[in-house]
């Protein structure tokens, strides 16, 4: 049998294919786990952050130095176009202030049941433990084999994934196939990972975060909730920065970016002639968005005894506990491997498709979608927004009677 379209991947990007094709098709989805959109029952933590709120023009700073190429994309299936998508199908959305999008329900399974169901009333049928492990042209479109079996079809749309999350199928085997097909490949790293440290100091403390916190690593400089783990530092102020961070980077760490540190130290140093309460309740009143265990560990770190009347406090001691505040350097042990990356940086070069069709340049009838391109973006929606953007635009130009005819 000859299908119209295969897909290959049920992850974010495929499901949304297949979910929005313009008309039912005779099709299947080869998806390597027993069970579709694993990585996605994951994202927001299970909450399943779909998008991010906003004009469409500000998501392209998110995506690094591919933002701008990938502009088009974006634009022509924009956030607002995937609210209304979810919402069409019944699922209420609703947006934070922090600007991020997420179902009603905060429940990664409603999407998913949703695209799933929206896959097979379009005629795709699904087929599991399936994994892809080569694919070749023929005169009738392209045959994909999994293992001892193989499947044909006049259309190819390959969605699956990069290397995060390995244990989700989203492993990156599928690229060795593409390299074999002179598939041009950019070297793939993790993406959106926690950062190690050297003489890591809050192992005691995981757990606490700060919502407004400032990273900075070189002339990188990214402002988000932060978070302790017992063993390294994490939060989307972390992971938006490691995208640009490397081993032996210095990175500093400013835990109260309110005030510059000049104000800090000027209003806390006339606080203290007379004062006979504890250095620690002083800092606390002051500094009351900070959690009280953070700052008994800071004053233990600048070898300053919290429990010491804040009058006695000399400014040299208060001068160490505001410079830990607000820059807490560090230099970087390592980062996070693809075992805890939220996405993979590099995969199939941009310049192998048309940017108007997602089809690819050299072969006909192949489109790509989502992560396995070379497209990776902050937290917050945005590596979400372009897999259904990209895989939008697959699903609609695979189908079109004359495909190819705007590839350029």
């Amino acid at each position: 049998m000859i299908y119209d379209l295969i897909i290959i991947g049920a992850g974010a990007a495929g499901l949304f294919a297949g979910a929005s094709l313009p008309r039912p098709v005779n099709g299947l989805i080869l998806e390597k786990k027993g069970a579709p959109g694993r990585k996605l029952l994951m994202s927001g933590s299970g909450q399943c952050n779909l998008t991010h709120g906003g004009n469409i023009k500000d998501f392209i700073s998110h995506y690094g130095k591919n933002g701008p190429q990938i502009r088009s994309v974006l634009y022509r299936f924009n956030n607002l176009s995937v609210i209304d998508f979810f919402e069409q199908k019944g699922i209420a959305l609703f947006e934070r202030e922090d600007g991020k999008v997420f179902p009603k329900s905060l429940k990664a399974s409603e999407v998913l049941n949703t695209l799933v169901e929206s896959c097979v009333q379009n005629g795709l049928q699904f087929r599991h433990t399936s994994a892809a492990d080569q694919y070749t042209c023929t005169g009738d479109g392209y045959t994909v084999r999994c293992g001892d079996r193989s499947y044909t079809a006049k259309k190819l749309i390959i969605s699956t994934g990069g290397c995060s999350y390995p244990a989700t199928g989203s492993d990156g085997s599928f690229f060795s196939a593409l390299k074999e097909m002179g598939i041009s490949l950019v070297p793939t790293a993790p993406a959106l990972v926690p950062v190690y440290v050297d003489r890591y100091p809050y192992g005691e403390l995981s757990g606490i975060s700060f919502q407004n916190a400032e990273t900075t690593v070189g002339s990188v400089r990214n402002r988000d909730a932060l978070l302790l783990t017992h063993n390294c530092f994490s939060g989307p102020a972390i992971l938006n920065l490691s995208r640009f961070a490397r081993p032996r980077d210095l990175i500093t760490i400013n835990y109260y970016p309110t005030k510059s540190e000049d104000v800090i130290l000027k209003e806390l140093s006339s606080s203290l002639p007379g004062n006979n309460k504890q250095v620690l309740t002083v800092l606390y009143e002051y500094l009351p968005e900070i959690p009280k265990r953070f700052l008994e560990a800071i004053c233990s770190r600048a070898g300053v005894d919290g429990a010491e009347k804040a009058s006695r406090l000399s400014l040299s001691l208060l001068k160490a506990l505001v410079r830990l505040i607000v820059r807490d350097e560090y230099q970087i042990q390592r980062l996070g491997g693809y075992e805890s990356a939220m996405v993979t940086t590099g995969g199939v070069s941009l310049s192998e498709i048309s940017i108007k069709t997602m089809e690819s340049k050299k072969f006909p009838g192949l489109f790509f979608a989502g992560e396995v391109l070379d497209v990776d973006g902050d937290t917050g929606g945005y590596n979400l927004q372009f897999a259904f953007s990209s895989s939008f635009l697959a699903a609609q130009n695979c189908l079109a009677e004359k495909i190819g005819a705007e590839n350029s």
